[in-house]
């Protein structure tokens, strides 16, 4: 069966990588109203990181959901994500106060009980149209999530952690001492599997968002839904950001940039604890409902990253390879490579 499944799946999700695309133009054509530092971010974080939706967009093909309500929720979480990173990364604005004010929205997408804020009341730049709109977008969307409620602490839990990590992680020169010490004390213990920067990888990725809104079309029990918390925070959420890290280590050296994997002894000891984390995400995966979506996300990761042209310039291939046990990554590899030559992938 998963032999059949995979396949179908891929091509599955292959098809709806132009949807993903119509839905970033129209936000893209909104941008057009921001003011021009704003436009530029705005703009800047569509063209460079559509692959982020591109790749949250698999939660869409998971059984038994909306596809179209799926899509539009996490085109716009994701969409909120990049350009909120951007505003804190790309301008001139190191300023704590201002970044967690801007980081109220992504918090406020996703939780119905709360009030819409003024995001950009600390930030030197204002607008009023485009990430509100992103923000009662994803609102409007989560209202047609059956089960939504059942997953709201977790998802709380997840957007508290994503947006701690953004603020301190932008803050200089700072935010690293800070970073770690917020680290120590939310999730180091004397029995931790974890290293520092591996835990803050983990609170770094939306991946677990997205799964809990596909979960939510199903009437899960309390210890699957606890089951899918474990598998993607830490295990698979950690996973997804360490990769990105990995293949833009030479980029984050040149700028002077934070990166995760600069934490591990050097390229190889962080191959080695990719792959560890590879295989503890595949054990947690195995308690999951459809097993076989989820195996196709953590090889699609693997797949996805390890297709990108940084790795081979870098001379990366050797140690990033040694964490694929099974062949389908390298089926998948070709297949993500064949992407990007078609500029599917970017």
């Amino acid at each position: 069966m998963k032999l059949l499944t995979k396949p179908l799946l891929l091509t599955r999700y292959t098809a709806i990588f132009p949807t993903v695309k119509k839905l970033l133009k129209k936000w893209w054509l909104l941008s057009e109203k921001l003011p021009q530092e704003l436009k530029e971010q705005a703009q800047a974080s569509i063209k460079l990181k559509t692959f982020h939706c591109i790749g949250g967009a698999v939660y869409s093909l998971y059984p038994g959901v909306d596809q179209r309500v799926m899509l539009k929720a996490i085109v716009a979480l994701q969409t909120i994500s990049d350009y909120l990173d951007n505003l804190c990364d790309r301008v001139s604005v190191n300023n704590d106060r201002a970044f967690r004010q801007l980081h109220l929205s992504f918090l406020d997408a996703l939780d119905l009980t709360r009030p819409l804020h003024d995001y950009y009341r600390y930030y030197p730049y204002q607008e009023s149209v485009y990430l509100t709109s992103l923000v009662k977008t994803c609102r409007e969307q989560i209202k047609l999530m059956p089960r939504y409620q059942d997953y709201q602490t977790e998802i709380n839990q997840l957007a508290s952690y994503y947006c701690e990590l953004q603020v301190l992680k932008h803050l200089t020169p700072s935010g690293e001492l800070y970073l770690k010490q917020w680290i120590a004390e939310q999730f180091i213990t004397l029995d931790s599997p974890l290293l520092w920067n591996e835990w803050a990888a983990a609170a770094g990725s939306t991946l677990g968002i997205f799964y809990c809104f596909a979960a939510s079309f199903h009437n899960f029990t309390p210890g699957i839904r606890t089951r899918i918390y474990q598998a993607y925070f830490p295990w698979i959420q950690s996973l997804h950001i360490l990769l990105d890290y990995f293949i833009d280590r030479s980029e984050d050296r040149k700028h002077r940039d934070l990166n995760f994997t600069f934490y591990h002894r050097d390229s190889k000891h962080a191959a080695e604890r990719l792959a560890y984390i590879y295989q503890q995400s595949r054990n947690m995966i195995c308690q999951l409902p459809h097993a076989y979506f989820h195996e196709l996300v953590l090889d699609g990761l693997l797949a996805m990253y390890g297709s990108d042209p940084k790795l081979k310039e870098q001379n990366l291939e050797e140690p990033y390879y040694k964490i694929f046990d099974t062949p389908a990554p390298y089926i998948m590899l070709n297949a993500c490579r064949w992407l990007r030559t078609v500029r599917f992938l970017s």
